[in-house]
């Protein structure tokens, strides 16, 4: 089994997730909206899971490492109902300019999520139907933390000399910021990609996935046809849109799984 000491570098995310969502969620955790909630709660137990998925393999506890794969089928669903509702969430804060950084920086960034989101459910979906071949397998369902890494360095990079804000009149080092982050974790996927000899698809296209999202994030995002289809969706009701995705998460998770079946087991379903 690869990366026999990912959970390690995996726990370490934790702190430096905290030190990001200080500012903008966890400092205000009693009066932030539902769906910031569902969206954090739902990305730390996916980090979590994949800790104790890291762990429990390398422990020889195959059984529960099975239980923690089987427990990810109703979990993703979930986050991906958590994401539609931070969509949502930026969407209406960006119609309704609720904030200056909402009205710049809200349809670029919604952007980025939308590459993540879309690239989370295809890597998840790979890592279901590849279960039976390990290494593609466990680095399939490792590269799903690449598209968690931009939210988090991108809210760090402020901190560094040089690179902070203060105040709107700054707010263009923002978009550095962010563009800064995804490099890294270009970068970072690359390597992983690099190292990986012939098994390094996963991280290759993680790393594409996350180039992609910063070129949509500067050149499409400041567009007005993008801005006026971004503010649409303010008018769209979250529990519905959320149920949605929900469910279209559900049918990723169950054609993975099916898709990864042995093929003497799909016959006899198809018999």
């Amino acid at each position: 089994m690869p990366y026999r000491h990912a959970h390690w570098v995996l726990l370490a995310l934790f702190p430096l997730a905290a030190l990001a969502f200080w500012p903008g969620y966890l400092a205000t955790i009693s009066t932030a909206p539902v769906q910031l909630h569902m969206h954090g709660i739902t990305a730390t137990l996916w980090l979590m899971l994949l800790v104790a998925q890291s762990w429990s393999i390398h422990a020889g506890r195959n059984a529960l490492h099975r239980t923690l794969g089987a427990a990810s089928l109703i979990l993703f669903p979930l986050f991906l109902a958590g994401g539609a509702g931070v969509f949502l969430s930026m969407a209406r804060g960006f119609a309704q300019a609720t904030s200056p950084f909402n009205v710049v920086y809200a349809p670029r960034l919604a952007l980025i999520d939308l590459v993540s989101v879309v690239s989370f459910a295809l890597f998840y979906y790979e890592a279901l139907r590849q279960r039976r071949k390990v290494q593609l397998h466990a680095r399939y369902m490792l590269a799903t933390v690449i598209f968690l890494l931009p939210p988090i360095l991108g809210r760090i990079a402020p901190l560094v000399p040089g690179l902070g804000v203060h105040g709107p009149a700054e707010f263009g080092k923002l978009a550095l910021d962010f563009q800064l982050a995804d490099a890294l974790t270009a970068l970072i996927a690359l390597g992983l990609a690099f190292t990986s000899g012939r098994h390094g698809r996963p991280f290759f296209l993680a790393g594409a996935a996350v180039l992609l999202a910063s070129l949509l994030f500067e050149f499409l995002g400041p567009l007005a046809a993008w801005k006026a289809l971004f503010a649409q969706f303010a008018a769209v009701p979250p529990l519905p849109f959320a149920l949605a995705a929900g469910v279209a998460g559900a049918g990723i998770a169950y054609a993975g799984w099916i898709a990864g079946r042995r093929p003497g087991m799909r016959e006899a379903v198809a018999a």
